[in-house]
């Protein structure tokens, strides 16, 4: 069980379930929910004590719970991208959320293409694609932005800490989500002749941490519990250098005057202000997606339908001193993964490894299309049938060359300077103990290292961004033209 304050159990991701294959005039319809930022911290899931999420634990309640699921890419644009074109991050160089020339343009088609090109009406909105819905689709609606604190009293920037938390002066129904969820239940009320594919996307716990105040008053801060740690040494002692590194980087952004994300947050206290924003984020958006689901209960074409919910990957608040995405340790890996449909046994968990790649078939599959050779993932219908069917490993990368395996046991990391870490999940859920060092784990580091692709696409070394920005621990001066470019590719991909 994962360790917490006090220790408790985490679960992955749901999704919805088998069905025999339809005629042309009876396929289902087919609903697609990914949301931005959310990990494990899910009642289903257990991945903390006070979670409240009772309308995606209704979802899960009602289908199957993929309680090992993983992204493949812990950052929003390469996750994103691999999800809804079905091919790795490995395979296209698409690492990060900033674009580089060495990734290669993606000619797959989308999710949305495929399904539209085989009959099917599409409608897309909120953050599908990294910030917006996409291109295609028979109605489309963009992410709408959300109210702001007071003048003065806006803490979001982000290339600082995630202590941006903030309880708004106002209601759901101003904010961008609540506005998703009303669009999404208007698309499914409309009535057709087609079957109806869905993607649709919720912000937050995205950053910035702003919601609704009552979402705030949930979670008093003296009642706020913070993950675990090492009661002996602590969780770096056996840590290779480069994890190390990893560990202190914030997506590899600047240090606050020589500080981590995680240094700054302790040294301002405000490790219990963060959780309790996070905290009050998930249960804010789960109750827009549960408007939406709530329209989903009666089918206005009569059709049968399949209900996915996903996460594009997780979030650390202080694991491993590690704050938010961009590493391959569980915390950042590990998402939420729900299926509910016809044929999909409520209440049903499957422990079997999974992973956003296998989406796009899967729901290819469950449509009843043959699933297109070209696609990376495998569907998990037979999982639906079957929990105990066996799969794969979970492959996740963050920049060449760093790479994560996740079976139902062991997740081995190997790094782009060849160090390693080796944890035995079924003694070791947090992650404290790396075994890669310990002789007697020799053969499982070597059976699990086989498994990493050797046809890594060339791309960006994460070790570049340590150069630069970490090696002395202190932000660069950089010039006025360097300071245009990184604003222009922030506002076009960094940090969605």
């Amino acid at each position: 069980m994962k360790s917490f304050i006090p220790i408790l159990s985490c679960l992955p991701f749901l999704m919805v379930g088998a069905h025999a294959a339809p005629s042309d005039d009876h396929r289902p319809d087919i609903v697609f929910i990914i949301v931005d930022d959310m990990n494990d911290w899910l009642g289903c899931l257990g991945g903390h004590p006070d979670a409240k999420s009772p309308h995606i634990d209704a979802l899960a309640a009602g289908g199957m719970l993929f309680s090992q699921a993983y992204c493949n890419s812990p950052q929003c644009r390469p996750s994103r991208t691999s999800l809804n074109h079905g091919i790795y991050p490995f395979k296209t160089g698409t690492y990060f959320n900033a674009r580089y020339r060495e990734e290669t343009r993606i000619t797959t088609p989308t999710m949305q293409r495929f399904f539209m090109d085989h009959g099917y009406r599409v409608a897309s909105g909120g953050k599908v694609f990294h910030g917006n819905p996409g291109k295609v689709g028979d109605s489309l609606f963009g992410r709408p932005r959300d109210p702001k604190p007071p003048k003065g009293k806006d803490n979001f920037n982000a290339m600082k800490a995630p202590n941006d938390g903030y309880a708004l002066e106002t209601t759901d129904e101003n904010m961008g989500d609540y506005k998703v969820a009303q669009w999404a239940s208007q698309q499914w009320k409309t009535v057709g002749d087609k079957p109806l594919f869905m993607s649709v996307g919720f912000y937050r716990p995205h950053r910035p941490l702003q919601v609704p105040k009552p979402w705030f008053e949930l979670f008093p801060l003296d009642s706020i519990r913070r993950p675990a740690e090492p009661k002996v040494e602590d969780d770096w002692h056996d840590m290779p250098g480069f994890a190390r590194k990893l560990a202190r980087s914030h997506a590899h952004k600047p240090m606050h005057e020589g500080l981590s994300d995680h240094e700054y947050i302790v040294a301002n206290d405000q490790w219990d202000a963060t959780i309790q924003a996070y905290q009050a984020s998930i249960a804010f958006v789960d109750r827009q997606i549960g408007r939406f689901l709530d329209c989903l209960k009666v089918n206005p074409r009569g059709r049968e339908t399949y209900i996915m919910l996903v996460s594009d990957h997780g979030w650390h608040l202080g694991e491993k001193k590690h704050w938010c995405k961009g590493a391959i340790w569980e915390q950042t890996t590990h998402i939420p993964f729900i299926v509910r449909g016809p044929g999909v046994e409520a209440g049903s968990a499957c422990t079997q490894p999974v992973s956003l790649i296998d989406v796009y078939p899967s729901l290819v599959d469950l449509a009843g299309f043959e699933v297109p050779e070209w696609l990376d993932g495998a569907s998990i219908k037979p999982q639906l049938a079957n929990p105990a069917s066996p799969r794969g490993a979970a492959i996740s990368s963050y920049g060449e060359g760093n790479t994560s395996i996740r079976t139902e046991r062991w997740r081995y990391i190997r790094y782009e300077d060849g160090s390693e870490e080796l944890y035995d999940h079924s003694v070791d859920p947090d992650e404290w103990a790396n075994l890669a060092n310990r002789s007697k784990h020799d053969e499982t580091k070597r059976g699990l290292a086989s498994l990493i692709p050797e046809n890594q696409h060339p791309g960006l070394k994460v070790q570049s961004w340590f150069d630069r920005f970490q090696a002395t621990g202190k932000n660069e001066k950089v010039s006025e033209k360097e300071k245009k470019t990184k604003r222009r590719k922030r506002a076009g991909s960094n940090d969605q």
